[in-house]
């Protein structure tokens, strides 16, 4: 498999468990739509403020990418998308969204920059993309494949609508390979993350979610696997710092 981690690949992450049943996509929409509100103020904190450089990180990987629309798979409030609006003016940029209550905050975000005819945000399905075949010119998103009930038709969907010689870049939450930091972090996000959530975004419940989320996910080269199996070629997994996030990349191979 032509997975070229930046990194030992997770020998020490905890096993893969089934992902928890709130990924149901109702319950899901139900939890955001309870920290819509705070879910940027409760990101920035969660990360000290990491998760911006995060997705600098993953929208300069586009840097060298061909010109043509970019999807935002799961925009939420549209922080990605602004990210990349700002490193790339010249880039038409559609952000997908399920949630009604984050694309409403997203779509302020817009007005308040004056961007509404260079970024759209719809509403939709990953699962069931809105869009026609080859019709991007990269797929990206940030924080999102958690939360989807099936991965591997994601990533079908993510290959179908990109070009062929596209780029499909996703930024996850993982848990550190370094096994001193790898417990502390566990001991913050399961206990201090789930108190901070109700306090601050009135929802201990999704903060909770959020944790067991991450220990639920597949391993780097189980996601990896999946990318391969729906098309995708010349895959990547950058860990970036502190080791608590990845961006997984793969492309859509000319001809297919």
């Amino acid at each position: 498999m032509p997975l070229k981690p930046t990194g030992d690949m997770d020998r020490n992450l905890p096993p893969t468990r089934r992902v928890p049943a709130v990924a149901d996509p109702r319950q899901s929409l139900e939890l955001f739509a309870v920290i819509a509100r705070r879910y940027d103020l409760m990101n920035h904190l969660m990360s000290a403020g990491l998760d911006i450089l995060w997705r600098r990180s993953a929208c300069a990987l586009l840097d060298g990418a061909p010109p043509g629309p970019v999807l935002d798979l799961g925009t939420g409030t549209a922080d990605l998308a602004l990210t990349l609006a700002r490193r790339r003016p010249e880039l038409r940029i559609v952000g997908l969204d399920p949630s009604p209550q984050m694309l409403v905050l997203g779509r302020q975000k817009l007005a308040d920059r004056r961007l509404e005819e260079r970024i759209t945000l719809l509403r939709g399905d990953a699962l069931d993309l809105p869009l026609p075949d080859a019709s991007c010119a990269a797929v990206l998103s940030a924080f999102v494949l958690r939360n989807l009930p099936d991965l591997p038709r994601a990533f079908r969907e993510m290959h179908r609508v990109v070009v062929p010689g596209g780029v499909v870049l996703c930024v996850e939450l993982t848990w550190p390979q370094v096994p001193i930091f790898r417990s502390l972090f566990r001991l913050y996000f399961t206990r201090l993350v789930p108190i901070l959530g109700a306090a601050i975004a009135n929802s201990r419940r999704a903060y909770t979610y959020l944790p067991a989320s991450v220990a639920a996910f597949p391993r780097p080269e189980a996601v990896a696997q999946m990318m391969e199996e729906a098309g995708l070629t010349s895959l990547t997994v950058r860990r970036l710092f502190p080791g608590t996030a990845a961006i997984y990349t793969g492309l859509r191979p000319e001809g297919r």
